[in-house]
């Protein structure tokens, strides 16, 4: 059942007056590429399973999605200056134009602006799922990473499959409840320790990336301010969020940690010029290559 709060709309072509301005280009980040004639396999139209779904605001979780292949207009873009300066802004962008649907809703019944809110939300390890997938139908199925060797320094480049990556099950629990040990203290000397806090969606994902280049920790005070509430209802901004002690904060990030679902993006790497062996990471951005 479509999201009636969405009100869903077909979208209007963009003339060509419009496309040459800065606003309307930005619109046409998620515009619909079948609407310039462009045809794609069967792929399109088979079924793939989410870890978790999608919960529309009438309740009904939807756990399937059908996507098709990346176009030229699609690395078009995401090559934007404003898109790919942020590769999380690039991924809802490219998820937003290849997923055509998301259980019984279709794409093409959105207004593309609704349709990205609808990927934004997407909890982060769906959406890595989803773009694992994308790249598999787009490109290859073999991801190339390059490690720096922590022992002699040496440049390594390695060959994955995507099939050798864990997928670490979710866990069933979107919102997670929490105690902190010392806990915000207010104005008034009331202290304030059990709360909630939901998991990451890409939304959460786009706005810290740009701040993590900057500052690590301001990017964590201002998820774990996004992420969480306390049972009280007592307001948590990042004033609130920076004035937690270290203990309480990284017991909360422990919290994120341990319910994180999706691709492990951690591999085994073995140094072929000294023979040491460490453990090393990828990002989403790898998969986009």
């Amino acid at each position: 059942m479509a999201n009636k709060s969405l009100k869903p709309k077909i979208p209007k072509p963009v003339d060509d007056e419009a496309r040459s301005i800065e606003s309307e280009e930005l619109k046409r980040e998620v515009a619909d590429t079948l609407e310039k004639g462009v045809t794609f396999s069967d792929d399109e139209h088979t079924e793939y399973e989410m870890l978790c779904g999608y919960k529309d605001s009438d309740g009904v979780l939807h756990k399937t999605y059908t996507i098709r292949e990346m176009t030229g207009r699609d690395e078009e873009a995401i090559s934007k200056p404003e898109v790919k300066q942020n590769p999380t802004k690039a991924i809802n962008v490219l998820l937003s134009r290849c997923v055509l649907s998301i259980g019984t809703l279709e794409r093409k019944s959105f207004q593309s602006n609704d349709w990205m809110k609808i990927i934004q939300s997407l909890y982060s390890g769906d959406q890595d799922v989803m773009l694992m997938q994308l790249r598999k139908l787009s490109i290859s199925d073999e991801i190339e990473v390059q490690h720096t060797c922590p022992n002699c320094k040496a440049k390594l480049r390695t060959i994955l499959s995507v099939d050798e990556l864990e997928i670490i099950p979710f866990k069933g629990e979107t919102v997670i409840p929490f105690t902190l040990t010392r806990g915000y203290r207010d104005k008034k000397g009331v202290v304030h320790t059990e709360g909630t806090m939901r998991l990451a969606n890409g939304l959460d994902r786009e706005i810290l990336t740009p701040l993590a280049k900057k500052n690590l920790a301001r990017a964590n005070t201002v998820l774990l301010t996004r992420l969480c509430k306390f049972n009280d209802g007592t307001y948590i901004d990042e004033d609130v969020m920076a004035n937690l002690t270290v203990k309480d904060r990284e017991y909360l990030n422990g919290i994120l940690n341990d319910n994180a679902f999706g691709y492990d993006l951690s591999v085994d790497v073995e140094c072929d010029q000294c023979g040491e062996t460490f453990r090393g990471s990828l990002n989403m951005v790898n998969f986009l290559r």
